[in-house]
């Protein structure tokens, strides 16, 4: 098993003469010295796997020791490299724009209310298990088809109500009827705690040593394997009191958890009903590790089977009724791609020069010219970035090259790439129209849109 340590940090300055503008331009220059990218006010990332990390660790420590200076952490640690027989399901955010400002409530087994989302579903591209809080667990219509075609009752779903007015995959409230009774925690370490801090090993010992404050620490959760049940799908849902300095103290949800056997996940997988990016294999062990406490858990409330099953029979009246596509024509692209470069122009390239433009006519990339003569590449958001002409064949030549050694992709896609994203997936404008997002994690298309106006709107929309 490996260790994966993380750190983001930041350089404290005592002396209160100086202000905070001054601060942050010291803390990026000293940043910057050491080869290290920073954001606005200093922050900067260190992978301990870096080569460099113990020469960049001891640079701080002296740093902060010749000048009075203190540095603060943020410490995370995840593992790779080992086996198990369960993998958590890692959900996405909801977009802002997907949930409605109101929600149903249905009746409960234990007496109360339980809310359950509203949506606008159609905003959602790519269908996956999402979330918008901790509370919640929501999943694509795929996922439940699945488990019904497989006979899985470990899981009941409730629908979440689509007031969109478009087509699209439609979402359900997950709710387990395994329990996982205990996780394993580590949390609420500061500099101080030295005996925890030796029984975590790693580089936590020296960080400690030079780091006057540990702000944040987030381990990697464990479950113990005496204590998952034998079923393919289980939960481990943990509260927490909180006692605000005003106020009452209130239950809060700290961990909400799903756990799907690996037997079961490969189900899933084949049939398309979830994507790789979308699991992370689970950390069971067969004793606590050290430096780590059990958490015992809770059964979250959840609706009673009447209402569960009126929820299904609204879903099933929603899917026998047609709606329409959500349809965007070229003419809003291209008014909503002029108005993002007036709002920011320095996300975008001056536009393609009209003398070139029958270049580009005669080529697969005629399609994207309309947009090109208004920006020759920019940040369509902060997830989607449209690449210019030159460097959009490039990339195209590049994807198709791999694309040939792939051996597990029965039917690859045929276009050109448009556009890329910070995770390194590609975005691809196929020969038949249509635009998807192909996962750079595996070869797979995890988002699709009607046509290349609507990726350039939603993409802005983003």
């Amino acid at each position: 098993m490996k260790i994966i340590e993380t750190l983001d940090w930041i350089l404290d300055k005592n002396d209160k003469r100086i202000n905070g503008e001054e601060e942050y331009l010291l803390n990026i220059e000293f940043v910057h010295s050491l080869g290290l990218k920073c954001d606005c006010v200093g922050w900067s990332k260190l992978d301990l796997q870096n080569p460099r990390a113990d020469e960049i660790l001891s640079a701080i420590d002296s740093f902060c020791k010749k000048n009075g200076w203190k540095a603060r952490v943020i410490y995370t640690r995840t593992y790779a490299d080992y086996a198990s027989d369960w993998y958590e399901i890692v959900p996405t955010a909801f977009k802002d724009n997907t949930l409605c400002d109101y929600d149903d409530e249905y009746e409960s087994e234990q007496g109360k209310k339980v809310r359950v989302f509203n949506l606008r579903a159609y905003h959602e591209l790519r269908p996956s298990p999402k979330r918008w809080s901790l509370e919640s667990m929501l999943v694509p219509e795929r996922f439940r088809d699945a488990c019904i075609r497989h006979n899985i009752t470990d899981i009941d779903f409730c629908w979440a109500r689509d007031k969109g007015k478009y087509q699209a995959e439609q979402y359900f409230h997950l709710y387990c009827n395994y329990q996982i009774p205990t996780i394993a925690l580590c949390r609420d370490i500061t500099v101080e705690d030295k005996e925890r801090i030796e029984a975590l090993g790693g580089h936590l010992p020296s960080i400690a040593g030079i780091f006057y404050k540990l702000q944040q620490s987030d381990f990697q959760d464990c479950y113990l394997e005496s204590n998952i049940p034998e079923c393919n799908i289980a939960h481990a849902y943990l509260q927490r009191i909180y006692y605000p300095m005003f106020g009452e103290p209130y239950v809060d949800c700290v961990k909400n958890k799903f756990l799907i056997h690996k037997n079961f996940a490969l189900i899933l997988l084949q049939e398309k009903a979830i994507s790789q990016s979308d699991l992370m294999p689970a950390m069971v062990v067969k004793e606590l590790p050290r430096g780590y406490t059990l958490s015992r858990t809770v059964m979250p409330d959840r609706p009673i089977a009447s209402c569960l099953q009126h929820s299904i029979a609204e879903y099933k009246k929603l899917k026998s009724t047609e709606r329409p596509l959500r349809l965007i024509s070229e003419k809003d692209a291209l008014k909503l791609l002029r108005l993002a470069k007036k709002e920011r122009k320095e996300d975008f390239k001056k536009a393609f020069a009209k003398a070139k433009s029958v270049d580009i006519a005669e080529t697969s990339y005629a399609p994207v010219l309309p947009y090109y003569l208004i920006a020759n590449g920019g940040y369509l958001s902060d997830e989607y970035e449209l690449l210019s002409y030159n460097i959009a064949i490039e990339e195209t030549k590049s994807f198709t090259g791999e694309l040939l050694t792939e051996e597990l992709l029965e039917t690859k896609p045929e276009g050109i790439v448009i556009a890329k994203c910070p995770d390194g997936d590609k975005v691809l404008l196929c020969d038949d129209g249509k635009v998807i997002r192909f996962s750079h994690e595996e070869p797979v298309a995890t988002e699709e849109w009607l046509s290349l106006a609507q990726f350039i709107a939603d993409a802005i929309n983003e």
